[in-house]
């Protein structure tokens, strides 16, 4: 035999706070799967050097000789 309705000794408000922790936890999941596929994957060098130039922290002979020690070889110009 169940007392208070079945829900022991927590009643309606002990059901509603499962609810909403349980709510809160599908929420974090999700926050943190979202923040996880979204994070920025591992660069391609020569493409964190063209942002560099882009950014002017470089300039053009810097690009040139760090392009040059990055793939041992004279730059040409690259495609997309």
């Amino acid at each position: 035999m169940m007392w208070n309705d079945g829900h022991y000794y927590f009643g309606w408000p002990g059901m509603l706070l499962v609810m909403v922790a349980t709510w809160g936890l599908v929420g974090v999941a999700v926050y943190y799967g979202a923040r996880w596929l979204g994070r920025d994957r591992a660069s391609d060098p020569l493409e964190i050097l063209d942002e560099r130039l882009a950014r002017g922290e470089i300039d053009v002979e810097e690009y040139t000789r760090l392009w040059q020690a990055i793939t041992d070889r004279r730059p040409v110009a690259r495609t997309r």
